[in-house]
């Protein structure tokens, strides 16, 4: 058997954008793999022929990472196959013939399009990116071009940003300030563009009725702070017309069920606040009406948060067919298919665990999936309720070394937890192994027993690696996610109590050498560990926080999230936050720690684990930083192929280091 090696990824496949062909002969969906020598990942559309079951490359470009199906069967895809970087504003619309060929070019929108809809052969409805600082500043600088030629003026407008709304950044993003996803109707014979929506209006979710004569959108509208609630909108596409079908909630999606109800879910927010699982409404577009069709008990989170590093691009994880809304749920550490009317009647379509990544469905309700399943990384699955189908075959681990993924059973404060070990792959049960408690981010997420490569790759150098749901994460209902005001409480408690469990049940594993590590909220839990137990030799925290002010103040996501999963600020209890700050505990710490962190993580800031860095320095506790440059939160799932190699290289080393 081989060895998985810290590059071993680079043999692996990596699945999306799943999509049933409108005469359901052919499946398309993308497949990226990793380029080393060009540091990149490169992106194709394959087809699949479902009578013969058999994949193909269908397009060559190598950077083809989404496309939508046009009514005719041809595939349309943004590219840039002249390689031309001069037009950044424009977005080149390429179409290949469902038989396959060569790609063409078929038009040029003079926008960087982020989501395209056919309303017939010449017209579309887009959302693209627009800023109304940058319009104006255009606009300004054609009217002084001929002046500043005159007197060789120098143009400073690249020398500074400027900040005038929160967020004004994001992660993966860059600088965003003003900046909106609109809505435009764009004509490809008459070139025309025309603004739908204001310039202080965030869509995303564009979806048409079967008619094309409708398309309803989510729509958050701001100046000066992003709200958390947003409306959902319909608009009538021959008059151009908008309308508000519903608001002051936090919707996550809308589609039309039939011709006059739309479907959608959404949450108030005000039982559990922003990790809150939606409710399933029914909006009546007739009647002006705004129904709830689930009973009180429902609780799903409904979309998947199946954690692994083996997954890059999505795909449709929600989707209407046939008088149903199908959607993804995750359930205590795997993620399963289920469907509803718009009467409210539910239905479970899969039993299997695993992780569903995303979904399309037969007119005859048969459902394709990309998935991992057992110790296989992404493929293609035909799933019933009864069996499930492999029927691609991208990826292959039944020559490599695998850890099957063990679960013990432990309880704490009265309640049952299930957790994971995996044995190193040389398992003696006379020798004695070090081991890494690997915590996982969110908190409102959950580690499953798929693939993950972090994680094969150390049990296969001889490390025991467990792992656990403690509460906090996804899959177990909102009550049970529920940790707002008590991180580093119950939280740890659990994790705690579990690497109890994990001790006495592996007699195997060495108690004295042990690790933690995790990233983002494995992060701050591994910085808020070291200052408050020994029991590690080493530890790696990785995009994390530790302090919880600068974390509100300093990031994209924080001025609401610690707001609401802290409930404190700095001005109505900064004590509280200094209290669930890691940072205040740091001159307790005696563990070695890397610290891992991206100079564009604007989710943890670097700025967080510097601090946790120098106070370790600080109090002479060895510790190491290690940064990466133009990479952000994403680093170990989606950075560039040699810094996920370089990471894991320092992770490992510190541990053989600390621990063998």
């Amino acid at each position: 058997m081989k060895s998985i090696k810290i590059d071993e990824f680079k043999n692996f496949k990596f699945l999306g954008n799943l999509h049933l062909s409108k005469n359901e002969k052919n499946l398309f969906y993308t497949v990226s793999n990793m380029n080393l020598e060009k540091n990149s990942y490169e992106h194709r559309i394959y087809k699949m022929d479902l009578e013969t079951k058999k994949s193909f490359v269908f397009t060559n470009g190598a950077k083809e990472s989404s496309f939508v199906e046009l009514s005719d069967g041809s595939i349309l895809f943004a590219g840039d196959r002249e390689n031309k970087k001069d037009d950044s504003d424009t977005t080149k619309f390429y179409r290949i013939c469902p038989c396959g060929g060569e790609a063409v070019l078929d038009f040029t929108v003079p926008a960087l399009v982020n989501k395209i809809k056919e309303i017939n052969d010449d017209e579309f409805l887009i959302l693209a990116n627009f800023n109304r600082t940058k319009e104006l500043e255009k606009i300004e600088k054609e009217n002084k071009k001929e002046e500043k030629n005159k007197e060789n003026l120098y143009d400073d407008s690249k020398d500074y940003l400027v900040a005038t709304e929160i967020p004004f950044w994001g992660n993966n993003i860059g600088f965003t300030n003003e900046d909106r996803s609109r809505l435009y109707y764009f004509n490809k014979k008459t070139f025309e563009l025309i603004p739908l929506s204001d310039d202080i209006t965030d869509i995303y979710g564009l979806e048409l009725n079967e008619d094309k004569t409708k398309a309803v959108f989510i729509a958050t509208s701001f100046t000066g702070r992003m709200p958390l609630v947003n409306e959902v909108k319909i608009l009538d596409i021959k008059s151009k017309a908008v309308e508000v079908l519903a608001k002051d909630y936090s919707f996550a999606y809308a589609n039309f069920i039939d011709s006059e109800n739309i479907i959608t879910i959404a949450t108030d927010m005000k039982e559990y606040g922003l990790n809150e699982n939606s409710n399933i409404y029914i909006i009546n577009t007739k009647e002006k009406s705004f129904k709830k069709i689930v009973n009180d008990n429902f609780d799903m989170c409904m979309y998947n948060s199946v954690g692994t590093d083996m997954r890059l691009t999505g795909g449709k994880s929600t989707l209407v067919k046939g008088g149903f809304m199908y959607f993804i749920n995750t359930e205590v550490n795997s993620s399963y298919i289920y469907r509803i009317d718009k009467d409210g009647n539910l239905e479970r379509l899969n039993e299997k665990s695993g992780s569903i990544d995303c979904i399309d469905i037969s007119k005859d309700k048969k459902i394709y999936a990309i998935a991992l399943k057992d110790s296989n990384l992404q493929d293609i699955y035909e799933i019933s309720k009864e069996e499930e189908n492999r029927i691609s075959f991208h990826n292959d681990t039944t020559e490599y070394s695998i850890s099957e993924v063990e679960e013990i059973n432990f309880t704490n404060d009265g309640i049952g937890f299930i957790g994971y070990v995996m044995k190193p792959t040389d398992y003696d049960p006379n020798k004695k192994y070090p081991g890494v408690l690997h915590v996982h981010g969110g908190p409102k997420t959950v580690f499953g027993k798929v693939f993950h490569h972090e994680m094969q790759f150390l049990a296969n150098n001889g490390y025991f690696v467990f792992f656990t749901n403690p509460r906090g994460s996804d899959g177990r209902g909102k009550e049970f996610a529920d940790i707002r005001g008590k991180y580093g409480e119950i939280d740890f408690d659990d994790l705690m109590k579990f690497t109890d469990a994990v001790i006495k049940n592996y007699p195997a594993l060495d108690e004295e050498r042990l690790a933690i590590m995790g990233g983002s909220y494995g992060g701050f839990m591994t910085n808020w560990a070291i200052g408050h137990t020994n029991r590690f030799k080493a530890a790696c925290s990785q995009r994390s926080i530790a302090n919880m002010t600068s974390e509100f103040l300093l990031t994209d996501i924080g001025y609401y999230f610690i707001d609401d999963q802290i409930s404190a600020t700095p001005w109505n209890n900064y004590e509280k936050l200094w209290y669930h700050s890691p940072l205040k505990y740091a001159n307790k710490a005696q563990t070695p720690t890397l610290f891992i962190h991206s100079d564009e993580d604007y989710r943890c800031w670097i700025p967080e684990g510097i601090q946790m860095f120098t106070a370790l320095k600080y109090h002479d506790v060895p510790a190491r930083l290690v940064m990466f440059k133009g990479e952000n939160h994403e680093l170990s799932r989606s950075g560039k192929p040699m810094h996920r190699i370089r990471r894991l290289k320092e992770i490992f080393d510190w541990f053989e280091n600390y621990l063998k």
